[in-house]
């Protein structure tokens, strides 16, 4: 027998257990499992009667031989345990205690059947609709387990009948009692004891995700008084599923913003409505009691399911991607994700806008832009004519109207995107200057598609030019044709789209072009992440660099010692760069600092801090946030710097508490990188504000040698240097 292997599949069951405590709250913290399980065991039964089905839940889904990830998560048993805890709070003690072999079977078969019911219907979601199915198993398997004790009479008189641990039931005004309660039926623990504790236990993961839970609770409360109904053993249905409904929308399937809170506002509205229509009054025999009595039949988590499923399918139906943001970036969090949002996502793109390379080398001016005074207009209007002008704006060299004489003519035209070849037309003449062929309006054109049904395409191209055929793939900045004055076109020139069907002429989706130089007006270069360049710029590509980590001496293992002096003190730092199995890598400093960073197009960006900030790596990061590579050429940036990489830990916390509701903190830098032969020199500009207001600002200058990394670092304020580093 391997023993190693064994005790390595235990210990990954043992770990599943807190996951799966977590993922009920849609979280993968170990921390918040561990405390939701011990608060779970205030009620002996039902949190024993969960564990047991979610351990056979987890072991069932190890020997159907589901993937490592999948068995060690919390996501396929934590229905399982949500029944468990169900037949706990709902089975009479007296059953139990009598006859406990029959209790665990029928445990048992409960869990698998949530189980299978799950896979189901996890399948059937992702397949048909691309929507989680969340505790839908649950709830199906919850209420006909409830209709079977009710007609067997087999409803127990909770909490009459089992043992709390701990209970002192402090006095507190109906809203907070109620609160809790809410909270701790989440877990089948409708006491303020249990509440209480859920709530710290929410309140030390997230911040926000307890700030959106009272809020929906807060909603529900109002609804409440508004509708007449009053507290009573059935008021924590609503009360939770308005907690899990505002939590759930407005926290995790959606990034935290204004939007978000009205849209989890009015889903909770509507979960409450669910709960009203589905909690009719039902007659069941109490067998304890000989009477038969009215109770609420329990809608448990029916309404939260329904209401956050019909809001986010609903959601992913926006052609136009805007606010509110999905939070697909796999953070479970509300403030790792919202940081994630703004240290990977929200500077390097626009709230999902499609984003296109410039299909030409070399400098170009717009001369009709979006909704331009010509042509770009109502379907059209998300379009681009380029021209290559000179110096003294003329697009030609000699004025005997010879297309030849045209720069633009016969220019390569690239592939903005990766993409199969769909359709092309390649036979249409070539105009004459001044001259334009209304019949074929497009010209000779290419047609490429890409994902999430968006084409590139690509008009008035030269006759026979076009290098590709039909259902060929081609790599974006491949030469696809050469530039052309075929079709509604009288002077040469790329009309160039971004459309939502094959034909021409398809309405045009809105764009951006990525990773370009603007020629400024004193004729310095200004970087452009991801932009709409306007009518009238001049514009260039900016060309990769695909040797640019190793010119900046970043790559896997490299290492660099530094001799640092801050103010009359003096030490040394160890840098050295790691690769992880997830192909992300870090700079790991002696100085309990590590930094994610990305080198990408010929972009190396700063990506997230950890650690010591006081060291210089974290000076290095602050820096150098975002570095453009162009030999032998001068380049200004703005940049916003990632939240970990400009603050502490705590404001951090602070800063996105507050992010939903107002931009409490923000900071821009301002670089200018310069590049000869040898040596890249940045120097950067970091200014801090708070509610608008700039209080402070960083400046220094970074030096680095081709191929050799770091040499020099200065980091100051004001006129006071804080740090300087050097290598040796």
């Amino acid at each position: 027998m391997n023993w190693s292997r064994f005790f390595r599949s235990v210990g990954s069951v043992f770990l599943a257990i807190p996951d799966s405590y977590a993922t009920v709250l849609f979280s993968d913290s170990v921390c918040l499992g561990l405390m939701l399980l011990t608060i779970t065991l205030l009620s002996p039964v039902v949190g024993l009667s969960g564990l047991f089905s979610l351990i056979v839940a987890i072991l069932a889904v190890r020997i159907l031989g589901f993937e490592h990830w999948e068995s060690k998560s919390g996501i396929t048993a934590f229905n399982s345990l949500l029944t468990g805890m169900m037949v706990g709070y709902y089975y009479p003690m007296q059953i139990i205690s009598s006859a406990p072999i029959n209790y665990l079977c029928f445990l048992l078969l409960v869990s698998l059947l949530t189980l299978l019911l799950y896979l189901f219907s996890s399948y059937l979601f992702h397949q048909l609709f691309r929507l989680p199915s969340m505790s839908l198993s649950f709830s199906i398997v919850a209420i006909l387990l409830w209709y079977y004790f009710a007609r067997k009479g087999y409803l127990s008189n909770y909490p009459f009948d089992k043992i709390l641990l701990f209970s002192p039931a402090p006095k507190l005004p109906e809203f907070w009692r109620l609160f809790f309660i809410s909270l701790g039926s989440i877990f089948f623990t409708p006491e303020v004891t249990a509440g209480i504790l859920v709530s710290l236990a929410l309140l030390i993961i997230t911040r926000i995700g307890f700030g959106l839970a009272l809020l929906g609770w807060t909603l529900n409360f109002i609804l409440m008084r508004l509708m007449g109904v009053q507290p009573g053993s059935g008021v924590f249905y609503s009360g939770f599923n308005a907690i899990l409904i505002m939590y759930t929308v407005a926290g995790i399937y959606l990034l935290p913003s204004k939007s978000s809170i009205l849209i989890g506002l009015l889903a909770t509205g509507i979960g409450f409505l669910f709960t009203v229509l589905f909690n009719v009054v039902y007659y069941h025999y109490n067998a304890f009691t000989g009477l038969y009595t009215p109770l609420l039949v329990p809608v448990f988590a029916f309404p939260f399911n329904i209401a956050v499923l019909l809001v986010i399918f609903s959601l992913r139906l926006r052609l136009k991607v805007s606010k509110p943001i999905m939070n697909d970036y796999g953070v479970f969090n509300p403030e790792l994700a919202l940081q994630t949002y703004q240290e990977r996502f929200k500077r390097f793109s626009h709230l999902g806008i499609p984003q296109f390379a410039i299909p030409l080398n070399g400098l170009w001016t717009i001369t009709q832009g979006n909704n331009g005074m010509y042509t770009h207009k109502l379907d059209w209007a998300y379009a681009w004519d380029f021209e290559m002008l000179n110096s003294e704006k003329r697009s030609y060299d000699k004025e005997d109207n010879n297309l030849n004489d045209y720069f633009s003519y016969g220019k390569p035209v690239l592939a903005s995107a990766a993409g199969y070849v769909v359709k092309i037309s390649d036979g249409i003449l070539d105009n004459p200057i001044g001259q334009v062929n209304t019949k074929d309006n497009w010209g000779n054109y290419v047609c490429l598609s890409h994902s999430y049904g968006l084409y590139s395409f690509y008009a008035h191209l030269k006759q026979s030019s076009i290098r590709i055929k039909v259902g060929d793939y081609v790599q974006k900045g491949d030469c696809i044709a050469q530039l052309g004055n075929s079709g509604r076109s009288s002077v040469p020139h790329l009309h160039f789209q971004v459309q939502l069907g094959i034909e021409p002429g398809s309405p045009t989706r809105l764009s951006h072009l990525i990773n370009y130089k603007l020629v400024k007006e004193d004729k310095t270069y200004e970087f452009i992440g991801s932009g709409i360049p306007k009518e009238g710029d001049t514009i260039s590509a900016l060309v990769a660099e695909p040797h640019l980590q190793s010119i900046l001496a970043l790559q896997q293992h490299s290492e660099q010692q530094l001799q640092i002096k801050r103010g009359k003190k003096q030490s040394t730092e160890f840098w050295k760069v790691n690769l992880d199995l997830l192909g992300n890598f870090t700079i790991k400093s002696t100085k309990h600092t590590e930094l994610g960073f990305s080198v990408y197009d010929g972009i190396y960006n700063s990506l997230s801090l950890k650690g010591n900030r006081k060291s210089a790596l974290a000076a290095f990061a602050l820096l150098i946030s975002r570095l453009p590579y162009l030999e032998q050429q001068e380049i200004y940036l703005t940049d916003e710097p990632a939240l970990s990489v400009i603050i502490s830990p705590a404001l951090r916390h602070i800063v996105l508490f507050f992010s939903p509701l107002f931009p409490l903190f923000s900071a821009c830098a301002h670089s200018k990188v310069k590049t000869n032969s040898e040596v890249i020199e940045i120097e950067s500009d970091i200014s801090y504000r708070i509610l608008g207001i700039r209080y402070r600002n960083r400046t220094g200058k970074v030096t680095i040698e081709k191929y050799k990394g770091l040499t020099a670092l200065e980091l100051k304020k004001k006129n006071k240097t804080l740090l300087q580093a050097e290598t040796f």
